[in-house]
């Protein structure tokens, strides 16, 4: 994101800002056709609370080779993306000024230290504004917008007056997420079907209106199931299409989205002339997410091609909106958590992975001492290894654990200039991976271990543990999103594995138990899904299964292809009618799809030379040894380092936290100190981390059983 500036416009645009001082830019009054668009850098002290709205948007949208557009600021021609200057055009008022902070044009792009001082302010910025404009572009050639209602508005009775309602910019429709909405929902919903509905329509195959009509129906409690334009061949295409066209623009996608939403006060979304609060797109989310795992529309979603439209909007919307909720609570929020659920969002900016989300991190814990740790501040000059590796020293401390090695760590395509321990954030993440990762506290796997976690240098983190066994048949990927009957044929292949009768009486597994019930446990990591409550008090959360649960019965009906499944959906009448299963049979194989798709979803099988079995990382190995590491909850995946013995030249080693014997990982842990040694030492065995697993048989410690492991010194590179 860049203005094209020479040096003398950049002067003149921006002179040194006094400390708590940002700048706004005053839009002059104009025409929606008028061009080009006028403006004025004002400055104004954020303490005084000034009046003004915070714009959110991409600085270009996906796939967008428009050439940049010219716009006067200060008297000065300057050009910005076409994205920015379609949302400007499109907030721009005819009769009066607007007030707007913009990223791109109000800080000085070119000047690292401004850039980096007027970054740690950005969350005030959000927050202390009126409105949170989220624009995510203008609408396209193939976009219905609604217009034909407009047209056929005849004025009486106030049609026209209530259809548009009250937006104070004529050149917006609005939407607002309750009652006042009706007038425009009957004038879409009466629109009659076949011929001329498709003349109204034209050849516009995205149905933007319709995909709005139909977010307010969820936001209003309607369950998916129930909203008939869904479900008719005639509609429902477009609808969906409607709302992959808006879910496809590239604001959905980027990092710093996500703070200007989660602090806003009243954050609106914009696409093209429509805009509707945040909170109507929110509880339509959070109305899928209950429905989907409840009702009996899989099949059809699935002719309509919107399960995965539908799956992916409840959880892009859902990923900020609890974050928001929680923000709104003062709950803390976890560097960790914060850091690993929006890792999959993009920046241009690698750094900005990180620095992106440090305004919703109010704390990053305290040293034993009880001073706060000082967390990580932006700074443009630091390369971006250098800020990762700071950031898993600085997640390391604060967890008290090595909480912060699990998960994705950094691509297998390129030499990666940081330890294997380190997380490149700029590396995506699998899907629901921090769903998955979020559930690893309801584990204790290095309980009983004791010992200390210490840094030598910048690149070898020493630990304590166990090698307790070693992988010995690795299977294929659970790929992610690919629907029941796909997923089943991997899970078959994973049990024929085994190379045992199936059933209740399938052997004793090496763990404790039989392995019938090890095998579908480690499917679904051991845990059960529960939701309660209803839209703004929605409530979702995974548990420990208990001994005595009979949710192999979830699993024998997931695995299941019975009659009614192979009838699949019938289309009568032009309706989408699907195959009718009790409703306890359906929200039980949804409920055991979701479990499978967080616990093992793009993760693997493993056997080891023991009879354990478990998922792991895709890039495991046969060979790989199975580790438990001081400091972690979960069981890893090790390397061993094909570089020999590392030695350590003198390097500082400095202790992040050390456990008694009565360990329990990011409990009571402690620092020892502060200060620091230095290390002469030859390090014989080094391994590199592949990832975490899931071991059946070993999430939870025994103290016998930990009593007679090999504890010895893990030194991980």
């Amino acid at each position: 994101m860049s203005l094209r500036l020479d040096s003398r416009i950049s002067r003149d645009l921006y002179p040194q800002l006094d400390p708590g001082t940002i700048r706004l830019i005053e839009l002059s009054p104009g025409d929606f056709s008028a061009l080009p668009i006028h403006c004025h850098l004002v400055e104004k002290d954020l303490a005084t609370s000034p009046s003004y709205k915070a714009l959110s948007y991409s600085w270009r949208n996906s796939n967008d080779g428009s050439p940049d557009e010219a716009i006067v600021c200060n008297s000065q021609l300057i050009y910005v993306s076409a994205n920015l200057h379609a949302a400007l055009r499109r907030l721009r008022m005819p009769n009066a000024v607007v007030s707007i902070w913009v990223d791109a044009i109000c800080i000085n792009q070119q000047d690292y230290v401004e850039r980096t001082y007027q970054v740690s302010m950005m969350r005030d910025i959000y927050q202390n504004s009126s409105e949170v404009l989220i624009c995510l572009g203008e609408s396209g050639p193939d976009d219905h917008m609604g217009d034909w209602i407009w047209e056929n508005a005849d004025g009486a009775d106030g049609d026209d007056v209530l259809l548009r309602d009250a937006h104070d910019n004529p050149n917006i429709v609005q939407w607002f997420g309750d009652r006042r909405d009706i007038p425009k929902l009957k004038a879409y919903f009466a629109s009659v079907l076949g011929e001329e509905r498709a003349s109204r329509f034209g050849d516009k195959k995205f149905d933007i209106f319709g995909a709005f009509c139909v977010l307010h129906l969820l936001a209003s409690g309607v369950p998916v199931d129930k909203i008939w334009h869904l479900r008719h061949v005639s509609c429902s295409t477009g609808i969906v299409d409607g709302l992959n066209a808006i879910m496809g623009k590239a604001w959905w996608k980027r990092i710093w989205v996500v703070q200007e939403t989660v602090v806003a006060k009243k954050p609106v979304v914009y696409y093209g002339n429509l805009c509707a609060p945040w909170r109507m797109f929110a509880l339509a989310a959070v109305e899928y997410d209950t429905s989907r795992v409840r009702d009996k529309f899989n099949s059809v979603l699935s002719h309509l091609n919107s399960g995965h439209s539908l799956m992916q909007f409840t959880r892009v919307i859902m990923e900020i909106e609890s974050t928001r909720r929680a923000w709104e609570r003062r709950e803390p929020l976890v560097p960790l958590t914060v850091l690993r659920k929006f890792r999959s969002r993009l920046a241009t900016d690698p750094r900005d992975k990180v620095f992106a989300v440090l305004g919703l991190i109010r704390s990053w814990g305290k040293e034993k001492s009880g001073q706060a740790i000082k967390g990580i501040t932006p700074d443009y000059t630091a390369q971006d290894h250098h800020i990762f590796l700071e950031a898993t020293i600085l997640l390391i401390r604060n967890t008290r654990s090595l909480a912060a090695l699990t998960g994705t760590l950094q691509g297998t395509t390129s030499q990666s200039l940081m330890p294997s321990w380190v997380t490149d954030w700029n590396c995506p993440p699998s899907v629901n991976e921090h769903i998955r990762l979020s559930n690893i506290q309801l584990y204790d796997a290095g309980q009983y271990l004791s010992g200390s976690v210490a840094l030598h240098g910048q690149s070898i983190l020493e630990t304590q543990g166990c090698l307790v066994d070693e992988i010995e048949y690795v299977g294929r990927t659970l790929e992610n999103e690919q629907g029941r009957s796909r997923a089943r044929l991997t899970v078959v292949e994973w049990q024929s594995s085994l190379h045992t009768p199936w059933g209740v009486d399938a052997g004793e597994y090496a763990g404790g138990g039989s392995l019938y019930t090890a095998f579908w446990r480690t499917l679904c990591a051991d845990l059960g899904f529960v939701q309660y409550g209803y839209l703004s008090d929605y409530v979702r959360e995974f548990r420990r299964l208990p001994e005595e649960t009979s949710a192999d019965e979830a699993y024998e009906r997931w695995l299941t292809v019975d009659a009614q499944s192979n009838r699949r959906t019938s289309l009568v009448g032009g309706i989408w009618v699907e195959p009718t299963n009790s409703e306890i049979e359906t929200e039980s194989k949804n409920t055991f799809q979701y479990l499978l798709e967080c616990a093992s979803g793009g993760r693997r099988f493993f056997k080891t030379k023991k009879g354990y079995i478990g998922t792991g990382p895709f890039d495991m190995e046969v060979g790989d040894p199975v580790a438990v590491l001081l400091g972690s909850r979960v069981p890893f995946i090790i390397r061993r380092d094909d570089q020999g013995p590392r030695r350590c030249s003198g390097q500082d080693i400095q202790v992040l936290f050390s456990e008694s014997a009565s360990y329990k990982a990011g409990r009571d842990a402690k620092v020892l100190s502060d200060e620091t040694i230095n290390c002469h030492a030859l390090h014989q065995h080094c391994h590199r981390v592949v990832g975490d697993a899931y071991v059946h048989g070993i999430m939870t410690a025994v103290f016998e059983r930990t009593n007679q492991w090999k504890v010895e010194p893990i030194f991980l590179v």
